[in-house]
């Protein structure tokens, strides 16, 4: 028995017609993440006459020592805590936060602490948690159209089992980016530009079949067919910047070509060589100009990684000794183990110090912002009030080193300021083009950093 009515309408472009008309498209649905290949031509933005304004978030988990964790002033300038010796070189570069909070309101213990860290938006309990867009991811539909990489997202541990634990860029509400954990391929996404290629000619077969499909639409469907191919001559752009010979004018990076050998292929078996390898691919994206935005952290919030290969620190996962119940011996790995996570910061600031930029004698540091620190400050009550931040570097983005800020009111203490005022000092725009005036649960931008 036909259940249709009879008045019904057949339509003009039969499913077939469409499979074979549209047929290499169904190639396409990975290709959003070509979302870094893309340019919109904007030289107030793209740095064409001075050195780019860059960020990068790196991230530790599960907090400090908060009994071997402290800055105060000196005669001499900023005193600091012995387990952050490792940066004493770079005191003056660098701007200590203390007493800043995700938000108002949530409920769970690690989950919400880590995976909102860039959003700033409330999760509530539930099967599929309702997060939000990044400030990272953000930026990169902004900024990030002006380089070949939009956002470079990076982390020091897979995923797992739960991606909750283990991912702070987010796309959309309930779209996590997963970050890139293996050197090489981070490194190939930078520089191999073989595969856009191809993707290159995969697009044109497609805007061609697209031709023959559009007559046989109706006006609605020929708008949404236009929207899709919009965002395909977006993918082209990008793929027209990521191969360009020469996307210079009067600036140009320090180096045309990497400095560093491709990682070999798989994990390294050591963590410190892990790590270190991932932030020289950050530094080297930034030298060259690839990206202006990354992402890293170095193991995921809920980790049983151990940290054995330190000095004095047992196999127990990072997580537990976190627990650590004010334990002596827990407290001393606590310390321990920060250490290893600041000396990575202070290696990173060596050689983008390293790095001259500009004729006025800037560094790459000088042009860079790194937010550094953790998703709560002690472990053990799993403490995300009073997080343990610092800014190094970005010295010509307005920001001002060698102190210590503790904001007291509620309103100042939202991180989400801190997100907005870092993102207008690199040249953050909304999406309609206009200057960023707000960003999730911020009230204004963050007082103090200038």
């Amino acid at each position: 028995m036909n259940d249709l009515p009879t008045n019904h309408h057949t339509p003009s472009v039969t499913r077939r017609t469409m499979l074979k008309g549209l047929g290499a498209s169904l190639m396409l649905p990975w290709l959003p993440s070509l979302a870094w290949a893309q340019r919109k031509e904007n030289p107030a933005l793209f740095g064409v006459d001075v050195p780019p304004r860059r960020w990068a978030t790196v991230i530790y988990a599960n907090g400090v020592n908060p009994y071997d964790y402290w800055v105060k002033a000196g005669s001499n300038g900023l005193e600091l805590a012995p387990s952050l010796r490792a940066l004493e070189r770079h005191k003056d570069n660098l701007l200590f936060i203390d007493n800043m909070h995700l938000f108002d309101d949530t409920v769970g213990v690690h989950t919400p602490y880590f995976t909102n860290f860039l959003s700033g938006e409330v999760i509530r309990k539930g099967d599929i948690p309702q997060v939000a867009e990044t400030i990272d991811n953000y930026l990169g539909r902004t900024i990030g159209r002006n380089t070949p990489i939009s956002n470079l997202n990076l982390a020091g541990q897979s995923a797992g089992g739960n991606v909750l634990n283990s991912t702070l860029t987010w796309s959309s509400e309930i779209t996590p980016v997963l970050p890139e954990v293996f050197p090489r391929q981070a490194f190939d996404r930078l520089f191999d530009v073989s595969g856009l290629m191809r993707d290159k000619s995969v697009l044109d077969y497609v805007k061609e079949q697209a031709k023959d499909v559009n007559r046989k639409l109706g006006r609605t469907d020929q708008a949404k067919l236009d929207e899709y191919l919009t965002a395909i001559r977006d993918i082209e752009q990008r793929i027209e910047l990521a191969t360009s010979k020469d996307r210079f004018t009067n600036w140009r990076p320090s180096i045309s070509e990497p400095t560093m050998d491709r990682p070999e292929a798989g994990l390294p078996q050591n963590t410190r060589e892990h790590y270190q390898l991932l932030l020289d691919i950050i530094v080297l994206a930034f030298q060259m100009d690839q990206t202006r935005l990354a992402t890293m952290h170095f193991q995921n919030d809920v980790t049983g990684m151990p940290f054995n290969f330190i000095d004095g620190v047992s196999n127990t996962g990072m997580h537990s000794i976190s627990h650590h119940r004010k334990a002596e011996k827990a407290l001393r790995e606590y310390t321990k183990i920060n250490e290893f996570h600041h000396s990575l910061l202070a290696s990173m600031m060596d050689k983008m110090a390293a790095i001259k930029e500009g004729e006025d004698g800037s560094t790459l540091l000088d042009n860079t912002i790194i937010l550094y620190g953790s998703t709560m400050r002690d472990g053990d009550p799993h403490d995300a009030n009073d997080l343990p931040l610092i800014i190094a570097g970005g010295k010509n983005c307005d920001i001002r080193h060698g102190r210590a800020l503790r904001p007291e009111s509620l309103e100042d203490r939202r991180l989400c300021n801190l997100h907005l005022a870092l993102a207008q000092r690199i040249g953050g725009r909304s999406t309609q083009g206009g200057p960023l005036q707000q960003f999730g649960n911020s009230h204004y931008p963050f007082k103090g950093l200038s």
